[in-house]
């Protein structure tokens, strides 16, 4: 049964590519296209590597330009097309510049690119956001682009005090995640603007974070087609400026629509873990889903290097005692929290924070 559904997805991978070539060919041959371009994500790393991830896409003014649309329902329901209809490019090569340090990739069958910046504890980056040149350096189509774009890594060196990952839905932004209807329709009917923060996320995060001497990172279950959303989310709410780790959506050969979120969680929290390898972990997410029993599971395989978890309280009375009953005799802080200024309190009474 296993290789039957492994041969059905092969066939839909391989039918998606040909289908995205003859697209590709027809628009541009109509014209059809809008200008190509890089669509970088923050990145992030230490003092000797860094990782920046991004993706190649079909210009759409709505979404990664500079036009100001009414915020209506109308307009979001068109920026919610747009951001998950996405016309992406493959085979693009991409070039990327940091601090003199050069990497390459080549998109992948949904647009996305991996740069990963070596040795870069011989140019002396110090603590804080760096700007990355971005180049393409070739296209496999008759397409117009355009050939530069800038990013920006996060880089955070090994003697900070600590760092914080976080999830969003639910943890800093209200998703209504256990009502998986609602929270659907939140996503198509509001945009940014739209979209309301906890009362004193920005305050918790921007004391913890220190100006960029402790790296924040998010770790989500949210898709890359909402980054420009939440990016644009947590500039308005004062939160923290940090690097997005989010889900890709699509078929691939180890994923069906979308990773598992518990498998995608550990697997980037782990990364992070490994980039920052001296550094212990302030874990903040909520009981809406899976993140006590992620958390807790990363605690046990890294016992040194979690220092508190911080769970947001948004499910029944039921699953708080159940997670009661996971933590009890937990030897870190685990804090079930109503709200943010807990969180804050608790952090000043260890004196991680003032």
């Amino acid at each position: 049964m296993l290789d039957i559904w492994d041969m059905l997805k092969d066939l839909i991978i391989k039918t998606e590519k040909r289908y995205d070539k003859v697209k590709y060919r027809l628009k541009s041959k109509l014209n059809l296209f809008n200008d190509v371009i890089l669509f970088p994500y923050r990145g992030f790393g230490n003092q000797n590597e860094a990782f920046l991830r991004g993706r190649v896409l079909e210009k759409e003014e709505i979404i990664h330009g500079d036009v100001v649309v009414p915020n209506s329902l109308y307009y979001n329901l068109k920026k919610t097309w747009k951001r998950y209809a996405s016309d992406e490019i493959p085979g693009v090569g991409v070039k990327g510049i940091l601090n003199g340090v050069e990497a390459d990739s080549i998109s992948d069958h949904e647009g996305y690119f991996d740069l990963h910046f070596k040795d870069l504890h011989l140019t002396e980056l110090k603590n804080g956001w760096h700007d990355v040149e971005l180049e393409i350096t070739h296209m496999p189509f008759d397409l117009s682009y355009i050939e530069m774009a800038m990013g920006e890594v996060l880089i955070s060196s090994q003697q900070s005090s600590y760092g914080i990952i976080s999830d969003i839905d639910d943890t800093i932004i209200h998703t209504d995640i256990i009502n998986k209807i609602q929270m659907v329709l939140n996503t198509i009917r509001y945009d940014s603007e739209n979209r309301v923060a906890f009362e004193g996320v920005a305050e918790l995060y921007k004391v913890l974070t220190g100006e960029n001497q402790n790296p924040l990172l998010f770790v989500s279950g949210s898709s890359y087609n909402l980054y420009e959303m939440l990016d644009t989310f947590c500039q308005l709410n004062d939160i923290s400026k940090a690097p997005f780790l989010l889900r890709d959506l699509g078929i691939g050969p180890s994923q069906w629509i979308k990773e598992d979120s518990h498998s995608f969680k550990t697997r980037n929290i782990e990364k992070i873990l490994d980039v920052y390898d001296q550094l212990p972990f302030i874990l903040i997410g909520d009981s809406g889903e899976e993140d006590p029993e992620i958390y807790l599971n990363i605690y046990e395989k890294y016992p040194n290097r979690v220092m508190a978890i911080y769970i947001r309280h948004v499910h029944s009375d039921a699953r708080k005692r159940e997670i009661e009953e996971m933590t009890t005799g937990l030897d870190i802080p685990f804090l079930l929290m109503e709200d943010s200024h807990e969180a804050l309190e608790h952090a000043k009474s260890m004196g991680w924070v003032s």
